[in-house]
Parts: structure tokens; sequence; C-alpha cells
């Protein structure tokens, strides 16, 4: 069961974070796509050892169907990769101002704001589930259909009438994958990680999360992110996710910090994991 699952199909960033892992950590697993990350997430410990998922953006933030299985869960993340994301435009016509049509991923959307912006009422934008399915919408659309799509597709046979190399709201746009997993992996005293976590709120009221985030600050933690993500029960309840630098089964510190926490919060720790960022440099 050496298998990886993934948000297919064949050709997207999840695909080449797929391989990634595969080269970096020597797996050597064979990719298996699902049509949503809900399915990569069921398929985890039962047709797939491992799933890797898209979990954070730079210019359009985090992916919030992940957050959501995430907190539901038992899965662990047990590391991550880092993505490049560029994005190009490619169209049935020879002229961007006859396009009426025009394929974007939903999350693509947002990392393609300024571009989009030119397009008047005139023009349906169609939000499809991946860059794929956008690709193949234009490659088998009409004359006037467009999409935005992963720059690396434009390397592939096919070819439309128009393209524009680079649409992207940003040249170091990069996305975030994490790996998830049934068990935890081994830790290395050589590395740098991170430890993910999420935090339920047994009460709310004034100072809570201060006080949670004071856990932190008095011992010098770095704070690397946090977000407040809807309970989906009550209006105005909320899960905290939170990622940190140091290790919670090695670090004192860090085990201390979070231990406080649990007496007045329901903790659950969804990973700890090389920081790719920093073990990258």
């Amino acid at each position: 069961m050496r298998k990886i699952a993934t948000l297919g199909p064949a050709g997207t960033f999840c695909e080449i974070a797929a391989k990634k892992y595969n080269n970096e950590k020597d797996f050597d697993g064979s990719i298996t796509f699902y049509q949503s990350i809900s399915k990569a997430f069921k398929a985890i410990g039962e047709q797939c050892k491992l799933g890797i998922v898209p979990i954070e953006n730079t210019l359009d933030g985090y992916v919030q169907p992940t957050l959501e299985l995430l907190s539901k869960t038992k899965l662990n993340i047990i590391d991550e990769v880092v993505v490049p994301i560029q994005f190009s435009f490619v169209g049935n016509s020879k002229n961007i101002n006859d396009v009426k049509r025009l394929y974007v991923q939903f999350k693509t959307q947002g990392q393609c704001c300024d571009f989009l912006e030119q397009f008047g009422d005139d023009v349906k934008i169609i939000t499809t589930e991946s860059n794929a399915e956008s690709f193949i919408s234009a490659k088998y659309g009409k004359f006037n259909e467009a999409a935005i799509v992963p720059h690396h597709m434009l390397k592939t046979e096919f070819k439309l009438p128009y393209e524009i190399e680079n649409v992207t709201d940003s040249k170091e746009n990069q996305t975030r994958f994490i790996v998830v997993s049934e068990k935890f992996l081994y830790y290395y005293p050589d590395k740098d990680y991170k430890t993910s976590l999420i935090i339920i709120q047994a009460e709310d009221k004034p100072g809570s999360l201060s006080s949670i985030l004071n856990e932190f600050a008095c011992r010098n933690i770095n704070l690397m992110s946090i977000l407040s993500h809807p309970n989906k029960e009550t209006l105005g309840k909320y899960h905290f996710f939170i990622d940190i630098e140091g290790n919670y089964f090695s670090d004192k510190n860090v085990k201390e910090a979070i231990d406080n926490i649990s007496i007045s919060n329901k903790v659950r720790i969804l990973g700890v994991y090389e920081n790719a960022m920093k073990n990258s440099i």
C-alpha cells in the first residue's frame, strides 16, 4: 500500500507536490488521484499510505476544506512540501477581447485577481474543481473559450492560439502542501521542526485568546501563524489553528506551553514535522 492520495486529475500542482515529496524523501510511492480533497483524506490508511493536499497559498491564504478535514479526522501531518505557483492564460481565439467564457479553478481565482479584473460582465467565469479541469475545458472548448492554467501545462503538446505566459498576482507565489498519515514519523535532532495544533476554547470569555498566546510569548516560542475557523455548530464560536516553531515531543518549552493551554481548552496536536522553508536554506 505504498500509495499517495492527492487531488486529481493528473497534471495539477498536487501531482508536482507528490512527485517532489517522492524525490526528496525517497518514498517512491505511486500517486493515486481523487476528485476532491475529502475523498483523498478518506483514502489515507485504507487505499493509500499517505495523502498530500494543499493547505496554504501565499496570495489566497488557507484552504478551508483541508482545515475542516483536519479538525474532524485523527490523521497527522508528518511533513510539508512547498511548491512555486505560476499561472498562464490560454484561449481558443487570436485575441483576448474575443473571450466569452473563462474557466478558472476556485483557488486559482484568488491568485489571479488583478488579471481577472479586466474582464467585463459579458465574460462568464466558470469555477472549476481543479486546474486540470480548466485545462481540459479550454482544450475541447469553443472558439471564444479560455482558461487560466498552471504555467507548466504550456510545456505539453497541447497548444491554443492565444497564450499569456504569466497572469499570477505575484512572482513569489507559493503553495504549501501537507503530507498526512495515520502515524507520526521519527524525528532527527539536526532538523528544524514546527508543531501544528488545533485549539477549541472551553468557553468564550474576555482574555481567553490572549492567555493562550501568552503561553507561547512568555517562553519565546515563535508563533508562525494563527487562524480562526468557525466550529460549524454555534455562530461566533471558533477553532484556532496554530503553527509554532519547535518540536512538541522533544522541546520542553513547547510541551509545557501546550500542556498548560490544555488545562482550560481542548487541544489536539495535528502534527510535528520538518519546517520545509528553514530546512531548505
